[in-house]
């Protein structure tokens, strides 16, 4: 099924992984900056499987967005150094964002200094999370960027939950073994689903975490019992700021003043050109708002609420 975009403007560097992400589309603009927006499908008269898959990607997409601006809207009077810079513009349908670089990509050139830093500072946004009340959902290698100055930053906030939220217990357990995942990889560059091809793989493989046998490779002993609690559940219940104590209490505390601080003039010479790429965009006229896509979805004969995805 084709999809369409809130913008009729042609897009070329689509950063999204996979064929029908159900966190949004995500293009670079430029060097600099990237854009994240929803997607929805035509909406087709003949409604099987298939189609319904696709139409509840799209829906997802816009409860992911949802979930996304509700942190971005929380941090944007306090920016953590750690978290991906939203770009402010007036705009409701899309998500202006620094273009960072992948970590997997830079790893390889970072010294044991760089990788201990990096722990630290990841653990502080996931703390920083956690007083706003949120935790990421989704914490993951793949969301974990690094910027000019070597500032590891965590995005991708399609899956956070609020600490009133019905899973937010069972996302935080998540979000400890993915955590562990991520201390893994930073401290010694092996990630254990790096060579997975199936779910059953990934079952395969957390189950073996979980029950203790998750081996911690060359670099990473020092965090053993830290990456166990996570792997095996045993931190489940564990505030992430306590987490970071027992890291900085092995590692040391951040220094915030390690990597250079990008200046605010940066930032807002980046929201004057999404600005005015944003003034120049056409708007597609077939683009719907979530309860119009609802609508339209019922109307053609697919009971569909919301807040199933909420």
């Amino acid at each position: 099924m084709n999809f369409i975009t809130p913008f009729r403007d042609k897009l070329d560097h689509c950063l999204s992984i996979g064929q029908a992400p159900s966190q949004g589309l995500v293009y670079a603009l430029d060097a600099d900056i990237v854009i994240k927006m929803p997607f929805q499908y035509s909406i087709p008269d003949n409604l099987n499987d298939d189609a319904i898959f696709y139409l509840n990607h799209a829906l997802q997409g816009f409860v992911a967005m949802e979930r996304e601006l509700a942190v971005y809207d929380a941090v944007a009077n306090l920016p953590h150094a750690n978290i991906a810079r939203r770009l402010e513009v007036n705009s409701s349908t899309c998500l202006f964002l620094e273009r960072l670089q992948p970590l997997e990509e830079i790893w390889g050139t970072a010294d044991e200094m760089m990788r201990h830093r990096w722990i630290r500072e990841l653990i502080d946004a996931i703390s920083w999370l956690e007083e706003l009340g949120f935790t990421h959902g989704d914490l993951a290698i793949r969301n974990l960027s690094v910027d000019s100055a070597n500032r590891l930053k965590l995005f991708d906030f399609g899956s956070a939950t609020t600490n009133d939220h019905y899973d937010y217990a069972a996302d935080v357990k998540r979000d400890h073994s993915g955590l562990a995942t991520c201390f893994h990889y930073i401290l010694t560059g092996v990630d254990p689903f790096a060579k997975v091809d199936s779910a059953q793989e990934v079952r395969q493989i957390e189950s073996r975490l979980l029950a203790g046998r998750g081996i911690i490779g060359a670099g990473a002993e020092a965090l053993t019992d830290v990456i166990q609690a996570g792997w095996t559940g045993q931190a489940a219940s564990t505030k992430f700021s306590q987490v970071k104590e027992r890291v900085e209490a092995i590692m040391g505390a951040t220094d915030l003043d390690i990597a250079s601080e990008t200046s605010e003039e940066h930032y807002q010479r980046l929201e004057s050109r999404c600005a005015e790429w944003l003034k120049k965009a056409t708007l597609d006229q077939r683009w719907m708002n979530p309860e119009d896509y609802c609508a339209a979805c019922r109307a053609k004969g697919y009971e569909v609420e919301m807040d199933v995805w909420r």
